[in-house]
């Protein structure tokens, strides 16, 4: 199998999902904001991850990392910032007092819900007009190349 270079740098995969994911965050910051919650793309989905883990006891800061692909200080800000704005609690874990557990407050919980819809909807629209065959071959090449630059290793 032949590898495939673009000519140009902004004509490569990268260039377009990088730019795919600043225009989705700033969607869904304007659709989150307009809802009476202003916080950010990257804010929801904490909010979304521990309120899809179904899990009373909520996800640790560790979970969240690993589920949103940030490290422990971009999770730290994000919480501090949701936190402030009465989203979510964080507590010590019971049986492991180095782990700290993040959950919803109840106005954390009214966001996930009444956000959810509005994350559908962008979505929703993103998809719009691929075909679930042209969907699963650009997740499949995606997924491809994210195993191949996480083999990368540094000489």
């Amino acid at each position: 199998m032949s590898t495939v270079m673009p000519k140009r740098f902004e004509d490569g995969l990268g260039y377009l999902v990088h730019h795919l994911m600043y225009a989705l965050r700033q969607t869904l910051a304007e659709q989150c904001a307009s809802s009476g919650y202003p916080i950010t793309a990257d804010e929801l989905g904490v909010v979304m991850m521990v309120h899809q883990s179904g899990s009373e006891m909520g996800l640790t800061q560790k979970q969240l990392a690993d589920m949103l692909a940030k490290d422990k200080a971009v999770i730290t800000r994000l919480l501090n910032s949701l936190s402030s704005k009465d989203l979510v609690v964080r507590s010590v874990d019971e049986k492991d007092r180095r782990v700290v557990r993040v959950c919803l407050t109840g106005r954390g919980m009214q966001a996930a819900e009444k956000l959810y819809p509005k994350l559908v909807e962008v979505l929703s629209q993103a998809y719009s007009d691929i075909s679930e065959e042209e969907f699963l071959l650009t997740h499949d090449v995606l997924t491809r190349m994210l195993n191949n630059v996480r083999g990368i290793s540094p000489e």
